[in-house]
């Protein structure tokens, strides 16, 4: 799969240039309807077809193909928004449908759907038969994932030359089905530019340090995880995912109180226990340790604050996650004046709303991080099931293989230990976050159902094996 995701604007750009060089409106149709029926063909059996062919491009390609699957002797009924049938007529078909293709609205939804429609795609979902769509779902928003009303719910989804947004961003993600890229042959040089990409390991993978022969501890980086918090479970969890992501020493600070748990639990880190402020400052101010993580297991009160700004003048490269997000709430600008280029924040939806609740309209969850991280000059790492990594450069990766047994405890804090010990092995800090974003969630694929967040640290190094052989 090509990694360019295309808005909007972007695959109309590609379509119009192609259309320039002497390809028609009707030979993109044609082409595009034939790649849908070539899938169906490969996929299904012969049976009887439902086609919905709504205005516009998106019902042309639905017209084309109802012609392909005929020629192929296939029993088809086609549907138009402009001979539109009674209730009953509806009701008479999806029954004897076996399968349904939905070619009703492409790319181009902006608005909530009309009474037809809506009532029409409540009716092919409450069918439950397997249902092709065309380009994107009907109802959902090809750039947010946005779903306008009730969505169809695709059993799989046909898109052409580049995949959108919103085939991978919730709820778009969940109505799309299994989804296939056809190319169309829109020539590569048409391209336009995108901001937009998905995570896989083509855009980070040059970028991991491979353990060499001359290599000790401190060459393969040293990290600092902080943790005068209240969660010492947090903290051992982060310290072995950093180490088990590669990096050569990792220390923990901790309270006085705390050091027993994590002395008699965690053999491979030097744990440190902090007494006065000027052990700290030592701490976090020793050029040894290349990066630093705060947050994991702490509370969110004005002390966290305080030493998160404390970490931040030193200007290493650094994580702040969880409660250290939170101790700005109210207090972001802040925040914002402390940060720098080396930064990954990791917020959640709620943490992300105490940050920035000014961009709470925004429904799109991409244009969200995007905008955050080009607020505070920082990588914004926007946590969830469609986890979106952005750049202060403008840059946005969208995940996608996140299996939904990552909500559970813990594995918040497995995967900003990921973070911080990449960035330690001199990962800058956008590929470190989106490295991390990944392999955490192929980790969590490997291990399946029932996965608790301590798992995931004997899957990390299976992932790198299996990375280190392409």
């Amino acid at each position: 799969m090509k990694n360019e995701l295309l808005t909007t604007v972007g695959i109309r750009t590609a379509e119009t240039a192609f259309i320039r060089e002497g390809v028609s409106e009707k030979d993109l149709m044609d082409r595009a309807g034939c790649e849908v029926a070539e899938v169906i063909l490969n996929r299904f059996s012969p049976c009887s077809t439902l086609i919905m062919s709504g205005p516009g491009k998106n019902g042309g390609d639905a017209q084309v193909v109802a012609c392909y699957l005929k020629e192929k002797g296939w029993p088809v009924k086609v549907i138009t928004l402009s001979a539109f049938p009674s209730n009953e007529e509806i009701h008479q078909a999806l029954e004897q449908a076996d399968l349904i293709v939905d070619g009703f609205l492409g790319t181009g939804l902006s608005r909530p759907l009309d009474g037809k429609i809506q009532t029409l795609v409540h009716l092919m979902n409450l069918s439950k038969k397997p249902i092709v769509a065309i380009d994107i779902p009907t109802g959902i928003d090809a750039d947010s994932g946005e779903a306008w009303g009730e969505a169809v719910q695709a059993t799989m989804t046909v898109t052409f030359f580049r995949a959108r947004p919103g085939h991978f961003l919730l709820p778009g993600r969940m109505a799309t089905g299994e989804l296939f890229i056809k190319g169309i042959d829109i020539p590569e040089r048409l391209l336009p530019d995108t901001p937009y990409y998905l995570n896989t390991p083509s855009e980070w993978q040059k970028y991991l340090k491979r353990p060499q022969p001359t290599d000790h501890k401190y060459t393969r980086g040293a990290c600092l995880v902080v943790g005068n918090g209240s969660m010492p479970g947090a903290l051992r969890l982060a310290a072995m995912a950093a180490r088990r992501i590669g990096t050569g020493l990792v220390q923990i600070t901790c309270k006085s109180e705390d050091y027993p748990i994590l002395a008699s639990t965690v053999w491979g880190d030097i744990i440190f226990p902090i007494k006065t402020a000027k052990m700290f400052l030592d701490c976090v101010e020793d050029e040894r340790f290349k990066a630093l993580l705060w947050g994991t297991g702490a509370l969110s009160k004005g002390s966290t604050r305080e030493q998160a700004l404390l970490l931040l003048s030193t200007k290493k490269p650094c994580v702040l996650d969880g409660g250290a997000l939170s101790s700005f709430k109210g207090k972001t600008q802040t925040l914002i004046k402390h940060l720098h280029e080396n930064v990954i924040l990791t917020p959640h939806e709620g943490e992300f709303l105490r940050l920035f609740p000014h961009l709470a309209f925004l429904k799109n969850k991409a244009e969200k991080a995007l905008k955050a991280a080009l607020e505070t000059g920082a990588v914004v790492v926007l946590k969830g099931y469609d986890t979106i990594i952005a750049s202060p450069e403008g840059q946005v990766i969208i995940n996608a293989n996140a299996p939904a047994t990552l909500a559970t405890a813990g594995t918040g804090d497995v995967l900003a230990g990921m973070m911080v010990g990449l960035l330690a092995q001199g990962l800058p800090p956008f590929q470190a976050a989106a490295a991390a974003v990944w392999i955490h969630g192929e980790a969590a694929n490997r291990k399946g159902w029932g996965l608790i967040a301590e798992d995931l640290l004997d899957e990390i190094p299976e992932v790198l094996k299996d990375l280190s052989r392409h």
